[in-house]
């Protein structure tokens, strides 16, 4: 079976958020200096059981915000983390028909269709995160699919 075929059989019944905390701390933001964000999903942490007709998927994503003194912007070595994020997603999904889920079949979903799904999810948590915090607005891109390493350009 192919991934494919495998994606009309699929009802996402329920997406919870089991795991959503944030950490701020003021005395790491540098007032006048460059923040860099990062995100990422921990892959390690990532999970797909499934019996019988049933799908469970848990995707651990993280959040950083650092910040770099604007007199010291030599190396990245002196960013300082002011604000990191940890949100999990649970995804319960009912299968039409009882299937066989192969391995390869299951990291593609992990890799491929689950980050899709719950991208922007994780932009919203991101967002209300970053305002509670009382920090400046940023929107993440739409999608970016984080398991998929870039590709070198090409040199003409």
């Amino acid at each position: 079976m192919i991934l494919e075929d495998l994606l009309p059989m699929m009802n996402i019944d329920k997406l919870t958020i089991p795991v959503c905390c944030y950490h701020f701390d003021q005395d790491r933001l540098k007032d006048g200096g460059s923040l860099y964000y990062h995100f990422i999903i921990d892959e390690k942490k990532a999970t797909f059981t499934h019996s019988n007709k049933e799908i469970h998927v848990r995707i651990p994503y993280l959040f950083t915000a650092s910040a770099k003194d604007k007199d010291d912007m030599s190396t990245k070595e002196n960013e300082e983390n002011f604000f990191s994020l940890e949100v999990e997603y649970h995804l319960s999904i009912t299968l039409e028909n009882e299937v066989k889920i192969e391995d390869d079949l299951k990291k593609d979903f992990l890799h491929g269709v689950a980050p899709r799904i719950l991208h922007p999810y994780f932009r919203q948590s991101v967002a209300e995160a970053l305002q509670k915090a009382g920090l400046p607005q940023l929107n993440l891109p739409l999608f970016e699919n984080v398991f998929e390493p870039k590709k070198p350009e090409k040199r003409k």
